[in-house]
């Protein structure tokens, strides 16, 4: 039986989750339809995710039809778990985006259409909830033509009254989508030559696998209307990546989670070669993996299996495994995986409300830092708070309800702010001597700082030899160093830059490693001093949708945004911007157009990196370190 992976997306309400209901009782893999009012779905089992009405974790369902196993990976949907669902939709065959009938194309569908097309993964759009009162089914299908893509093929023809019909659409001019992209079928065309059905099918199937035409068919999740012609699509238009023949193996990690009793857990994608129990499998640029327990979806529930053939979703148990790991042969990935893991936008700090909670705390965020790319938790060395370091603000709300729900503790979170950095802004060195107040370590240490391109990260190179100054002592400066680079002129994070170790004396036998450590990110301070940094913040690239009759609002309210437009096109009704805004200001320029557009915006973001800060300088408060605040106190007084 051959396996196709799909992935359901939808904005909010447009009934995903019901679909994938729908899909498991209709195939009959389930004999009871869940519903999401009542907490009884198969997929959406947060609490967060019940009363939100969103997919935050990805799930894995199956169900079979027409002799083919069908898993569903529910892909998050949300903004702030775009790079999750990058990730998920990598092992994808194929996708239902699914678009309610009341609200036609929203923001959320048009931001995850976008992201389908940039993963080119193969997509069928099921317009949804048709039963509903006063639907306009032209309307939405024009929504879809203006608003996501022009190539669509529409399957069925619906008559609403006086009882919904579904028939497939076997109009020639039906077809015209697939006729016009093929010079030989347009040729006949024109000439008024018959076209088998078949050519027009095989044309279709062709189109489809290379993203460039999009199916649309009709019917209502909940009362399982248009659910088999749906799923006969599925079969029918999709078909799984990977060598389906190859004897070798290769699958990808694209999820890592803890069950409630902490035992970690992996999903892998397999494309290729068959897993079986007790096999000992190469893990790429790392050490060999004994297969000691697998589990798989199966008919709406998750079993154990001996065996799992080319296209399945495994789950292996597994302390070692990461995301993005690769069992067996690399060179066989048939998709380029999704490694683009951000660095984090905003960050916080985070405690119990109780102290002796403090350890508990602590491990549950490490699991959940681990389970997802985005989130990352840290000790400071000095003031011993935990800061979590994030993408997004509903990432840190995700969080706070995991920590309640899943781990039982309540916790107290500061207001996030946005993480900046620093760049030296020129070439500069300087010196520290031995025994010239007022340095108090038994060291001399000379530095140079050099910027870099944006985006180059730190670089470090010593130019004094081993064969003077021992390993010891030049790992304590390198520690030093990074140190010193934590907190710039202005607090922040240095970064873009190379530093270079070009001077060190030392007297035998005072001398010690812990001189050197102290003093290196003094004599950096004062290097730094001397170059002066620039302060640099996150921003994003942006493209706007917005109504004709709001576009010299939307491009003159821009700078008050701190936002740059640089290129402006009008579609129809609909103007196009693009451009970049610091990230701290994107959520009130989303806020301000929703509001004068009457929601009809759509702001699609991606991270661009760190660039130079615009306005006031932000200045975060130095961490105490007793040891050295003394000596850094006595540098700054000399002129």
């Amino acid at each position: 039986m051959k396996i196709i992976n799909i992935g359901i997306l939808a904005h909010v309400d447009a009934g995903k989750t019901t679909l994938t209901e729908s899909l498991l009782y209709t195939s009959g893999a389930i004999a009871e339809q869940g519903n999401v009012d009542k907490g009884t779905t198969r997929t959406d089992t947060m609490i967060l995710e019940q009363q939100r009405g969103i997919t935050i974790q990805t799930a894995v369902t199956s169900f079979c039809w027409n002799d083919y196993k069908i898993n569903i990976v529910d892909t998050p949907g949300h903004m702030d778990f775009l790079t999750e669902a990058y990730r998920a939709l990598s092992v994808l065959d194929g996708a239902v985006l699914v678009i309610s009938a009341k609200d036609g194309v929203q923001a959320q569908t048009r931001i995850l259409f976008h992201a389908l097309q940039k993963m080119n993964i193969p997509t069928v759009i099921f317009i949804n909830k048709i039963d509903q009162a006063g639907v306009d089914l032209q309307s939405v299908v024009q929504s879809v033509r203006d608003k996501l893509s022009a190539d669509i093929i529409i399957k069925q023809t619906v008559s609403l009254s006086p009882e919904i019909v579904l028939e497939e659409n076997t109009d020639i001019e039906a077809w015209d989508a697939v006729i016009e992209n093929n010079d030989k079928l347009l040729e006949k065309y024109i000439a008024g030559e018959p076209i088998s059905r078949e050519k027009l099918v095989r044309e279709e199937q062709r189109r489809v696998q290379d993203a460039s035409l999009f199916p649309v068919y009709y019917g209502s999740a909940k009362k399982g209307l248009g659910i088999q012609p749906l799923m006969d699509a599925v079969t029918g238009l999709f078909q799984p990546i990977g060598e389906q023949g190859s004897a070798a193996l290769c699958g990808s990690v694209f999820k890592v989670e803890y069950t409630d009793c902490g035992q970690r857990r992996v999903y892998l994608r397999l494309y290729s070669g068959t897993l079986r129990l007790r096999d000992t499998v190469a893990l790429a640029g790392r050490e060999k993996l004994k297969i000691t327990e697998m589990r798989i979806p199966s008919k709406g529930e998750i079993v154990r299996t001996d065996t799992a053939y080319p296209g399945e979703i495994v789950i292996l148990p597994s302390d070692s495994v990461r995301l993005n790991d690769v069992l067996g042969d690399p060179t066989r990935l048939p998709r380029k995986r999704w490694r683009e893991d951000p660095l984090p936008m905003l960050r916080t700090s985070i405690a119990p409300k109780t102290a002796a909670q403090r350890e508990r705390l602590l491990d549950a965020l490490t699991q959940l830092a681990d389970t997802d790319p985005l989130l990352r938790c840290e000790v400071d060395s000095i003031t011993h708070e935990i800061i979590l370091s994030f993408l997004g603000r509903v990432q840190l709300e995700v969080v706070s309800a995991l920590l309640s729900e899943k781990y039982k503790l309540e916790t107290v979170v500061k207001e996030p702010t946005v993480i900046y950095m620093e760049r030296p802004l020129k070439a500069a060195s300087h010196t520290i001597h031995i025994e010239v107040p007022p340095n108090p370590f038994w060291a001399s240490i000379g530095l140079s700082v050099t910027p870099l391109p944006l985006g180059s990260g730190v670089q470090y190179e010593s130019r004094v030899s081993l064969g003077y100054l021992n390993q010891s002592f030049q790992n304590a400066v390198r520690d030093g160093i990074r140190y010193g680079l934590e907190q710039g002129l202005f607090g922040w994070n240095v970064t873009d830059c190379k530093i270079c170790f070009e001077y060190g004396l030392y007297y035998s036998p005072v001398s010690t490693p812990a001189d050197f450590r102290s003093l290196a990110p003094i004599v950096l301070e004062q290097a730094l001093k001397e170059s002066g940094t620039q302060l640099l913040e996150p921003y994003l690239s942006f493209t706007l949708y917005a109504p004709r009759e709001y576009l010299s609002r939307a491009y003159h309210d821009a700078p008050k945004y701190c936002a740059t437009i640089e290129t402006v096109q009008v579609k129809k009704d609909e103007v196009v911007f693009t451009g970049e805004i610091p990230a701290r200001c994107i959520q009130a320029y989303r806020t301000d157009l929703a509001f004068y557009t009457n929601g009809q915006s759509v702001c699609l973001t991606e991270l661009k990196g760190y660039q130079a800060a615009v306005g006031k300088p932000v200045i975060q408060p130095r961490r105490p370190n007793s040891r050295l605040d003394k000596v850094r106190h006595m540098f700054s007084k000399i002129p």
